[in-house]
């Protein structure tokens, strides 16, 4: 087999190839004879077609299908082994019987990369600092989640945001037709009446009031859905959402042994906890951002595109989370722009992990993925088997064994960096939330708000989406490339 193969860049690598034009003759000879017995022209019988009036109805086809077969094989076998990025760009000459056929396959494959500079790096580390004034906003947030309605007692009017028993009844042409009766309102504002919270703010029990409402559910009232009509309203009871006294029985009743005191010391751990993953967060962000700094690497086009695409699948997942349609997301070109630099700085740290890990001899074991299994199953509460099996089915085994290993190394390159400590200009936490999600690898350090409606980090799915990776040769790939 005659195969040249020529760099032509960092990640890119031609091979040209050259078939004898007696092997094209014979392999044309061989589909005509083939062609021959499976078609129906009148006045022949089948394998007794002449070639000529073969290659007039069908020689294009031929031609294109012989040249594909070419490009196949010899495809094959000369990147046995070898693991390349994209779809493979292929030009040809055109196949003639007699003649050399030539063509040429580029690929894109993850570039030798001489790392250096990358342990010792100066890392700013952002102090986890919890405020006292913090951690009564969560006793406050934590006592709200316990609120109870009770009854309002007290001779007074209704107040926005009371929760009012009331009867509604509609005026039409001067008659009057109950709508209601014993339906709650909330004069916070109400989904089904709009208008009608304001109508009864300053009644009180007992009394009626008169007034336009909005009708926003036209189930409620067929064929007034968006009209304003008279409504008249009389107010039965009040009820309030109260949020229970802080005393040590409410918070032995919300389960803190110990009372208040104990209920403010757990808060405090579990907000210190978050604001130190969230410090180390940016620290590995800092750190990767140096790190690509620091060695100037040539990333494929096809990897960046990979990550782009992933990216985009984790924040259509987010959105999902939240309950809003992925496909109702749309991004502006200032928006795509900045997930693609996000997203080639993710491939260049991914490629910079990859080289650190090959040099320092860093791996993770099937001992490591069993036990990211069981964590995966733990936070879901499935069986271990189902989440293994559920990698195994969706091919993402060594995938997730590669977020694995790039999380290792990062934490690898953290320990050995020198860590600058430095006081934080705001809520530690709220810097991460504005900078990035929380970061295991580089593809999440980039998943940064960028759509319309800035998504959240949201939980973590099963399986994280697949990120595209180098793949082993698969000649029908060119083929496809070569039409």
């Amino acid at each position: 087999m005659s195969v040249q193969v020529d760099q032509i860049s960092s990640y890119q690598k031609r091979l040209q190839f050259l078939v004898p034009g007696t092997e094209v003759s014979r392999r044309l000879d061989e589909a005509y004879r083939t062609l021959s017995h499976r078609v129906n022209i009148p006045g022949f019988r089948r394998g007794h077609v002449p070639r000529r009036l073969l290659e007039q109805r069908y020689g294009r086809q031929i031609r294109s299908e012989v040249a594909s077969e070419l490009i196949n094989a010899r495809f094959r076998d000369a990147v046995q082994g070898v693991e390349f990025i994209g779809q493979p760009e292929v030009e040809k000459d055109d196949l003639h019987e007699n003649a050399d056929f030539r063509f040429s396959i580029t690929l894109q494959v993850r570039p030798d990369i001489e790392i250096a500079d990358y342990t010792g790096i100066k890392v700013e580390f952002p102090l986890a600092k919890v405020a006292d004034e913090q951690v009564e906003g969560l006793v406050q947030k934590r006592l709200a989640g316990h609120s109870r309605l009770v009854e309002v007692e007290e001779d007074r009017p209704v107040r926005a945001g009371d929760l009012v028993l009331t009867e509604i009844t509609l005026i039409e042409d001067g008659q009057e037709k109950t709508v209601e009766s014993g339906t709650m309102i909330n004069t916070a504002g109400d989904r089904y009446y709009p208008g009608l919270e304001t109508l009864l703010v300053g009644v009180k029990k007992g009394e009626e009031k008169q007034g336009s409402v909005s009708i926003a559910d036209s189930s409620l009232l067929p064929g007034l859905k968006g009209k304003t009509v008279d409504m008249k309203v009389k107010v039965f009871g009040l009820q309030v959402s109260r949020i229970p006294e802080p005393t040590d029985e409410v918070a032995a009743e919300m389960g803190y042994e110990g009372g208040m005191d104990a209920m403010r010391a757990a808060l405090r751990m579990e907000e210190e906890g978050r604001a130190n993953e969230a410090a180390r967060n940016l620290a590995r962000v800092d750190l990767l951002r140096k790190l690509t700094q620091a060695n100037k690497v040539d990333v494929p086009p096809a990897m960046v595109d990979g990550h782009l695409q992933m990216l985009m699948e984790e924040l259509r997942i987010q959105a999902a989370y939240r309950g809003r349609d992925p496909r109702s997301i749309r991004y502006t070109e200032a928006q795509m722009a900045d997930l693609r630099e996000r997203a080639e700085f993710a491939a260049r740290a991914s490629l910079l992990l990859d080289a650190v890990a090959r040099k320092e001899g860093i791996a993770v074991s099937d001992e490591d993925l069993e036990a990211k299994y069981q964590e995966i199953a733990d936070a879901r509460g499935q069986r271990v088997e189902a989440i293994r099996g559920y990698f195994k089915k969706d091919n993402a085994v060594e995938e997730l064994r590669k977020r694995l290993l790039e999380e290792r190394t990062l934490e690898w390159l953290l320990e050995r960096s020198e860590l600058v400590e430095r006081e934080a200009t705001e809520g530690v936490a709220e810097s991460a939330a504005a900078l990035a999600p929380p970061v295991e690898t580089p593809a999440e350090v980039t998943a940064a708000p960028a759509a319309e409606e800035a998504p959240t980090a949201a939980a973590e799915p099963v399986a994280k989406p697949k990120k595209p990776r180098a793949k082993k040769a698969k000649p029908e790939e060119a083929a496809e490339g070569a039409e």
